[in-house]
């Protein structure tokens, strides 16, 4: 039995790279672990059985997958398990910047993954001005962010990105456009991944459609070498409205310069949006303040979305289906019963006076139309 990696999914199956053999094979799942529920994600470790090493270079080999083995910890926007860091990437410009983008996301990270690094990767730098980064870089780094300035096209920050990638694995992430695959095309120049070019708007077109990894080689400042090779996944683009909406109690513990205010606040459980005695809105205005503008309008934001998911969440669970209960016993001794199913149930005495009256006047008309057509018979026959 050997071990691998799960690269995506495909034609019914999933790629999975092992290590042990430096192969990649094609392979259904186990019919056990399909009547066990178990789910396969790119990312996941699994042990195969009926390997088959392919006969050719331009082959794969074939094998089942009869085991996953346990996560470090699994992202589901996208689905992506065992990974070491996150890089939210958003462009500067073509498309711009979108800073209530970039803190959803971190939202939604920070909540499925503690303790979990993320950075901030912002491509086509070689278009920014330098106090533009400058900017950005103020906001936040201070909160513990890091943020790498890249330009896919002219090579500017790559160096760097590699050095972080190396022998971890990692994920890019964010909307379509922004420069995701030729980012990795960066740093694995004999992939080549599809790109593509909005020649109006001058802005990248969605090209990928799945999530898949990819072997990134270890780079060392005197070249690369073959030891401590890392992985890289690039996914597909979506948008804020595809993230999953956080309870409106969790969204302010996702901002650090939030949680360091919120216990000066006059009320526990402030929300920090129009209460009276709330620090973080008392310092908004000053100059000295901690809270960044974009940072504040992006939790209002965050919040309001978290406020309007939670009451139609609550709206669906209190509805009632009147078709499966009735009332019963008049108003002062009222009871409610469950209604039987329809095939059970017997019809009323007036709804079988209907039936019967609608019967009758049909067998009438059938009986009218009946003689008509007699009448139209004798007269062709002269009789």
């Amino acid at each position: 039995m050997i071990s691998g990696r799960v690269l995506r999914r495909h034609a019914g199956g999933y790629l999975v790279h092992s290590d042990e053999l430096n192969a990649i094979f094609q392979c259904p799942v186990r019919a056990r672990l399909k009547k066990e529920g178990v789910s396969i994600f790119a990312g996941d470790l699994v042990d195969l059985d009926e390997v088959e090493p392919a006969l050719s270079d331009t082959e794969r080999g074939t094998a089942v997958i009869s085991a996953r083995h346990q996560r470090k910890n699994l992202l589901t926007r996208p689905f992506i398990a065992n990974l070491d860091q996150v890089f939210i990437v958003q462009a500067i410009h073509q498309p711009e910047w979108n800073a209530l983008l970039c803190d959803r996301y971190l939202v939604q990270l920070q909540l499925e993954l503690e303790h979990f690094r993320s950075f901030i990767c912002l491509n086509k730098c070689d278009l920014a001005e330098k106090d533009e980064m400058t900017a950005l870089r103020n906001i936040y780094e201070p909160l513990g962010y890091k943020i790498l300035f890249i330009s896919a096209k002219t090579g500017e920050g790559v160096e760097e990105l590699k050095n972080r990638v190396s022998a971890k694995t990692s994920v890019l992430i964010g909307p379509s456009g922004v420069g995701k695959s030729s980012i990795i095309n960066q740093l694995i120049p004999e992939l080549e991944l599809k790109v593509d070019i909005n020649e109006d708007l001058l802005v990248g077109r969605h090209t990928t459609t799945y999530s898949e990894l990819y072997k990134v080689p270890y780079f060392e400042k005197n070249g690369p070498a073959h030891l401590h090779a890392g992985w890289i996944v690039d996914t597909p683009g979506f948008s804020i409205s595809e993230l999953e909406y956080p309870e409106p109690a969790d969204v302010a513990w996702q901002f650090p310069e939030i949680i360091e205010l919120a216990p000066n606040c006059k009320f526990s459980n402030c929300q920090h949006l129009v209460e009276d005695g709330c620090k973080i809105i008392e310092t908004l205005d000053s100059p000295q303040s901690k809270i960044a503008g974009s940072r504040y309008a992006s939790y209002c934001a965050i919040m309001a979305d978290a406020q309007a998911a939670q009451k139609i969440r609550k709206e669906t669970t209190q509805k009632v289906d009147v078709g499966t209960k009735k009332t019963v016993g008049g108003h002062a001794k009222a009871r409610v019963l469950p209604r039987l199913n329809e095939r059970f149930r017997a019809s009323s005495k007036r709804r079988g006076r209907q039936d019967l009256m609608e019967f009758r006047k049909s067998g009438n008309e059938e009986l009218e139309e009946g003689d008509d057509a007699e009448d139209d018979a004798a007269d062709d026959l002269g009789t």
